[in-house]
């Protein structure tokens, strides 16, 4: 502020004096907005300083048994664990899981353009990996919708002529060898990405999915949901279609296909529908029987399995999964567990 002396020695301030008539404006005083990726830093630089106190803390403290727990997580909640308390209702969750894992693995299998027995490794194997090795009480481990999607999607670009392949599990003779390529190239996809995710997970570098915005992440997995619901429809109308990526390609590929349309498979799949719809509204609704929305998949499963049985729809024209193959297949069982196992070691850290 410039300042100049009078005659007499006084300062005289060119200044107007501080009164009700100063003008304060809002942005001369406003702190500087730090960039938004500094917050990412420092939130970096407070981990690695936490994580090395911690380290330095365990070398000098840790037990044995400590150092165990630390590897084997199962050794901390079993020394806790009550007998009485808790095993009748884990037995009971894990006799519900069960029931669903089977049918919802083999759609992930079929989502993903392999045999329907993957889907059951990747269900079951995974389960009692983590269980050992786990340590979050919220994580779901197994296949899911968007992994399958992914990875059927990437094969198909790969193989030519593998989005013809309409049923993996008993494919058409002339498409044999092209499923038998596509089931080993999923494999060698399950090893490389589980060889990352263990990367990841050791090195912990699981706070780089900060900078994924919250949008993107809303956005593709909408997408996806859309594009797994659409491709779904064909099962429900009976059609024979190829397989195709985008939505507007699915929705043009079911209406050339409209001859196709098969009645009983659609009267079948829409009760399903309505019957899970209705239990589900009849637990929000009614208080007392709310348990039995999450009894409708099982309920569903087993009703489909009595009525093909016991009718024998399978040769009245409904399509069904068939023959199995029994026993396990070590290389596949291998790959897949490591694959499962990989990615909740990532999102644990």
């Amino acid at each position: 502020m410039h300042r100049r002396t009078s005659g007499g020695g006084q300062t005289d301030s060119m200044a107007p004096a501080a009164g009700k008539n100063t003008i304060n404006f809002p942005w001369a005083h406003a702190p500087k907005a730090s960039p938004s990726y500094q917050e990412e830093f420092d939130g970096i630089k407070s981990w690695v300083e936490k994580t090395r106190d911690r380290g330095s803390k365990a070398f000098r403290e840790y037990t044995l048994f400590d150092w165990c727990a630390w590897f084997l997580p199962c050794l901390t909640w079993l020394r806790t664990y009550k007998i009485k308390e808790y095993l009748l209702w884990d037995l009971l969750a894990g006799i519900s899981v069960g029931f669903m894992i089977v049918p919802q693995g083999m759609s992930y299998a079929n989502i993903a353009g392999v045999p329907s027995v993957y889907g059951l490794y990747g269900a079951f194997l995974p389960l009692m990996v983590y269980a050992l090795l786990g340590s979050s009480r919220q994580l779901g481990v197994g296949p899911v919708a968007v992994t399958s999607l992914l990875i059927g999607n990437g094969i198909r670009n790969m193989l030519p002529g593998a989005e013809n392949i309409d049923n993996p599990n008993s494919p058409a003779p002339e498409y044999v060898g092209l499923q038998a390529e596509y089931n080993h190239k999923v494999i060698q996809i399950a090893f490389l990405v589980a060889c990352m995710y263990t990367g990841v997970g050791v090195l912990r570098l699981g706070f780089i999915v900060r900078f994924l915005s919250h949008s993107v992440i809303t956005g593709f997995t909408s997408g996806a949901a859309i594009i797994i619901g659409m491709s779904q429809v064909r099962y429900i109308l009976g059609y024979k279609v190829p397989r195709v990526d985008t939505l507007q390609e699915t929705i043009q590929v079911l209406v050339d296909a409209r001859a196709g349309f098969q009645w009983k498979e659609c009267i079948m799949g829409l009760s399903m529908l309505m019957f899970l719809l209705s239990l589900r509204q009849l637990s929000k609704r009614a208080q007392k029987v709310r348990w039995i929305g999450a009894l409708g998949p099982i309920l569903a499963c087993v009703i489909g399995i009595v009525a093909v049985v016991a009718g024998k729809l399978d040769k009245k024209g409904i399509k069904i999964v068939k023959t199995i193959p029994q026993g396990t297949n070590l290389t596949v069982l291998v790959f897949v567990t490591f694959f499962h196992s990989a990615c909740w070691l990532h999102c644990v850290q």
